[in-house]
């Protein structure tokens, strides 16, 4: 057993004590799903050849969460995204923040694919940002505005 894959099974028996089911792929990716109340949690993550730990939510909708330099520091992202989603889903309008994100993130796939593949005007250009703007003023007017769960 070389180091990568034995720091994979130390990892996955700590997700698994937290309530996950985990499945690993040859010592080279994880699979980690944890469940509560409708809500399915999912990641995936990896070790690569430098040692750092890349994860990444893959539901309820996709997201990067980034490298960690060491094991404990990933294992406690997923420790707090696993508390603050089980907070947030007692909220009143979590399927439709859920709905909203994965929106968002075929957005995101969107804008990349038709930026990629035309050459888009600048005025076009310019309402794209205008309303990426308009989006992330909104969310801040929200952050002040609204109280904590």
């Amino acid at each position: 057993m070389n180091g990568m894959s034995a720091n994979q099974e130390e990892i996955d028996m700590k997700l698994t004590q937290l309530g996950a089911k985990v499945t690993s792929l040859h010592g080279i990716i994880s699979f980690i799903h944890f469940y509560f109340g409708q809500t399915e949690l999912s990641y995936v993550y990896n070790i690569n050849v430098k040692d750092k730990f890349f994860l990444q939510m893959v539901k309820p909708y996709p997201l990067a969460a980034g490298v960690f330099s060491n094991s404990q520091e990933m294992v406690q992202y997923i420790k707090n995204d696993i508390r603050q989603f089980q907070n947030a889903s007692k909220s009143n309008v979590f399927n439709e923040f859920i709905t909203v994100n994965k929106n968002l993130c075929e957005s995101v796939q969107t804008i990349k694919d038709v930026f990629m593949s035309y050459n888009i005007p600048k005025d076009k250009m310019k309402q794209v940002r205008e309303k990426a703007d308009e989006l992330s003023g909104l969310l801040r007017e929200i952050k002040k505005t609204s109280p904590s769960l």
